[in-house]
């Protein structure tokens, strides 16, 4: 009875964790054949942009973001800078407007976050008598690459409508958490975008070096208000069968918080939660599309995907319960069962091991950074414990300093 109850166990393992795992490989396998990809050679800029940076109470940072993108090596004449300073009480619109950009000035009592600001842009620009060819969006805590629009430049002109940047950290070597994050974003900034990309499947956006043509926009208008605002919107182009590029040629670089611990959790909060709203608000649309059984089931897992802290708490129980159902004296039907379940938890072991060495390879992120892996699994329960927080029901900035 006891190797009978272990199997049950087992198979119920297997089917929590195989999907994953198998995304996953796909994810790897697919980024590594992609990496040698290079874009041809640069042809004359054509598009036009208007760079729409949202912004709240951000007037430590705002300048250098600005000064930022001035500085990109594109035509001055093709682009033009749009702060919009949302609900802000300090002076943030005032150091925007001292560096020489269009500001936008928000204010409203209940609309508060950044989609919302987006939404309000957008409609600003609808407006006018000549719109642009495309907007993109940038935070106003980030640098970015001089390439980043004549990269952008190259896939609007190529047709491509929906496109994200690398997003990575601008001070990694701030602290051991800034440095986990950066080796974070290349996982999930990077990899697994450049995975998504050459899988076919359309890249999840980032919030942060997003840029969307405008014939884009007029098919599927910027709707996305929650808490996770750039993974909702994705989803909301999938349903409507758009796709999103991957630019890994060009990053964006934002600042992540390091000096305050209890703004750097009600971050992390705001992002776990929100994405616990995308799998209740497009779980079930997934499986009524009319798609083949293979896309939907990668859209669904993709959209489950657990954080990795949750993947590997799952991968263990399932080695755990394999390695116990192996044990068990057993009956010669299930001998050979014991041995599948044992070798299928193993291989679900060194795909992760193999997933969390790709970035080195893949994402250039520097070798130093191996050693990370000794304190990720205390970073891991810290952000799992989190979720057994309350979930907030509006965004909320995060603010910079203690």
């Amino acid at each position: 009875m006891l190797s009978i109850a272990l199997f049950l166990l087992q198979i119920l393992c297997q089917a929590i964790t195989l999907p994953f795992s198998w995304l996953m490989f796909r994810i790897w396998d697919t980024a590594v054949r992609r990496m040698q990809k290079a874009w041809g050679a640069e042809g004359e800029a054509g598009t036009a942009f208007v760079i729409l940076v949202p912004a709240h109470n951000e007037e430590t940072s705002i300048a250098t973001t600005v000064r930022s993108l001035k500085a990109l090596n594109y035509p001055r004449g093709l682009f033009e800078i749009m702060v919009i300073a949302d609900n802000c009480q300090d002076k943030t619109a005032s150091v925007a407007r001292a560096e020489g950009v269009e500001v936008l000035e928000r204010f409203h009592d209940t609309k508060k976050s950044k989609g919302f600001a987006l939404e309000y842009a957008i409609e600003i620009l609808q407006k006018r008598e000549t719109h642009p060819d495309a907007i993109v969006i940038i935070d106003a805590d980030t640098t970015v690459d001089a390439g980043l629009l004549k990269a952008f430049d190259r896939r609007l002109q190529s047709g491509q409508d929906w496109l994200q940047a690398y997003y990575q950290v601008a001070n990694s070597e701030d602290s051991w958490r800034t440095r986990l994050m950066h080796l974070g974003f290349a996982h999930f900034n990077g990899l697994w975008l450049l995975g998504q990309d050459t899988l076919g499947l359309g890249s999840a956006l980032r919030g942060n070096g997003m840029a969307f043509s405008w014939k884009g926009l007029e098919r599927c208008p910027w709707q996305a208000y929650g808490l996770a605002e750039d993974l909702e919107f994705s989803w909301h182009l999938r349903m409507n069968g758009e796709r999103v590029f991957f630019v890994p040629e060009v990053k964006v670089y934002g600042e992540m918080i390091d000096d305050n611990p209890a703004a750097v959790a009600s971050q992390r909060l705001r992002w776990e939660h929100g994405r616990k709203q995308l799998r209740k608000t497009f779980g079930s649309q997934i499986l009524k599309k009319p798609w083949p059984l293979s896309r939907r089931f990668i859209y669904w897992s993709d959209l489950h995907m657990p954080p990795m802290a949750g993947f590997v708490m799952r991968l263990l129980l399932n080695l755990i319960v394999a390695i116990a159902f192996y044990q068990t004296e057993s009956t010669e039907l299930l001998e050979g069962l014991q041995g599948v379940c044992l070798g299928l938890a193993l291989g679900q072991i060194l795909n992760l091991a193999i997933y969390l060495l790709m970035p080195f390879i893949v994402m250039k992120v520097p070798r130093s950074h191996i050693k990370l892996f000794v304190i990720a699994p205390v970073y891991a329960l810290w952000k799992a414990g989190l979720l057994l927080k309350r979930a907030p029901s509006t965004w909320v900035r995060t603010e910079r300093k203690k």
